[in-house]
């Protein structure tokens, strides 16, 4: 598998965990402020991050494999 593939998987991993990390919260935030939010607070500490994370790799991977196209 190429760096470009591994690059785009990373993306598509990192804004699949972010939105699962998020977007709970936000719901919870918005339509039920003052229901318990235990669950969503701890997916946006835990998950979230690891999502930004896995997005930064991903682009990072994405540049390499472009930059190592046009080069070589």
């Amino acid at each position: 598998m190429s760096l470009q593939r591994w690059g785009t998987a990373f993306l598509q991993l990192g804004a699949l965990l972010t939105a699962i990390g998020l977007l709970p919260a936000l719901v919870m935030a918005l339509f039920f402020p003052h229901g318990p939010s235990a669950v969503p607070v701890l997916l946006s500490l835990s998950v979230a991050p690891l999502g930004l994370v896995c997005l930064a790799t991903g682009g990072l991977m994405w540049l390499v494999a472009l930059l190592r196209r046009r080069g070589g």
